[in-house]
């Protein structure tokens, strides 16, 4: 991370110490980032292997069998994402598939907010529709998501 904290060069009389530390810090950064593209690529890798698993599954069992398998699963699953007013948010959840990851559901997100300017441009439907869209997303998205992380185990 080239310009990480890059001010500390210019500070009077620094020492090695500090930007030893800095570059440290620098070095936890880099390889986060590094680490959340790697997780980015696993996670479109899982969506693509999703697609063709249930590809296969619907090719050897029928319709019936596959919503009775997905109506036990339901009293495990989140709640019926049919409640979910707008289609591309619904299927933006469904694809999560029970495993979402903080970052997934902050991509999800941020396509809920399509209105460039909701406060001066958007009008009272627009801004209604959006509010909607973003409580369907934290009731059926991000509290099943908290309520299912354990203590200590991630915070958003």
């Amino acid at each position: 991370m080239k310009n990480y904290m890059n001010w500390v060069d210019h500070l009077f009389e620094v020492g090695t110490p500090i930007r030893r530390e800095r570059d440290k810090l620098a070095g936890m950064l880099a390889k986060a980032q590094a680490l959340e593209i790697e997780a980015a690529g696993l996670r479109a890798a899982a969506r693509t292997g999703r697609a063709a698993l249930v590809a296969n599954i619907e090719q050897r069992w029928t319709p019936a069998e596959i919503a009775s398998a997905q109506h036990k699963a339901e009293w495990t699953a989140p709640p019926s994402l049919d409640v979910v007013r707008d289609p591309q948010l619904r299927a933006q959840l469904r694809g999560l598939d029970g495993e979402a990851s903080p970052v997934d559901l902050l991509q999800i997100f941020g396509s809920l907010l399509r209105q460039h300017n909701l406060l001066s441009t958007a009008t009272d439907a627009e801004r209604r529709e959006t509010l909607e869209r973003v409580l369907d997303w934290h009731n059926h998205g991000l509290r099943p998501w908290r309520e299912a992380v354990r203590p200590g185990d991630a915070q958003v």
